[in-house]
């Protein structure tokens, strides 16, 4: 017993002994990795609590005059700013790139969606729908619809239809829920898939009875059951 205990002993030394040797050697690359950490740390609170409040504020002070023009309908101007003049500014679409991260260039996508959807540049405004994101449910569902209508007006309506379901579902209500999903339903009337038109029908049927949709909704259920 007493040998036994003297081999543990003599092992638990031979580790503390190892242990302090890897300490010794790797002090330093130990002390360097601690000090990125905390540069790194400090970076983070900084480009957070600082750099990108500031930048989003310089950014939204920027966008006054593009929002001004997009309200006036002056689509391709809020698009692409005015360079020259006595009031030259930005367009969403310079925002949406020159204050990357901040939420003032979120807000430039979705501005420069809606512009380029009324200029007529689908495939832009496609772009731009998907570069904006967020959890506001009129708004997200909105630029939902839109995107789907600048795939409509392409053709595509397979992918159009697909948005216009991510629109009537990215937040059910009574106003515009059933707008979407009529215009799903229209959509694929128009592919003559008549059986799938007719089952948004009737979701808005049972779902949104009361709404402008759904005093309707019986002459489309009608049409599609006619057609199928």
């Amino acid at each position: 017993m007493a040998e036994e205990l003297d081999n543990i002993g003599e092992s638990f030394e031979e580790k503390v002994s190892n242990f302090e040797h890897f300490v010794e050697e790797k002090k330093k690359p130990l002390l360097i990795g601690g000090g990125v950490v905390l540069v790194l740390a400090v970076a983070l609170v900084y480009v957070f609590a600082m750099w990108l409040p500031n930048r989003n504020a310089e950014a939204q002070k920027a966008m006054y005059m593009a929002q001004f023009a997009f309200e006036k309908d002056s689509f391709a101007l809020a698009l692409n700013g005015r360079a020259v003049g006595t009031t030259p500014f930005a367009g969403f679409a310079e925002l949406s790139s020159k204050y990357s991260f901040t939420k003032a260039a979120n807000l430039s996508n979705y501005y420069a969606g809606v512009c380029c959807l009324n200029l007529k540049k689908y495939d832009e405004a496609v772009s731009y729908f998907n570069k904006f994101s967020t959890k506001e449910p009129i708004i997200g569902a909105l630029a939902l619809n839109l995107t789907g209508d600048a795939l409509s007006e392409q053709g595509k309506m397979d992918e159009a239809i697909g948005y216009y379901e991510k629109a009537a579902k990215f937040s059910e209500n009574e106003q515009f829920t059933p707008f979407y999903l009529m215009k799903a339903g229209n959509a694929l009337e128009k592919q003559k898939k008549y059986a799938d038109a007719k089952g948004y029908y009737e979701q808005i049927k049972q779902k949104y009875p009361k709404s402008d949709e759904g005093r309707d909704i019986e002459k489309y259920i009608a049409r599609a059951s006619a057609a199928e």
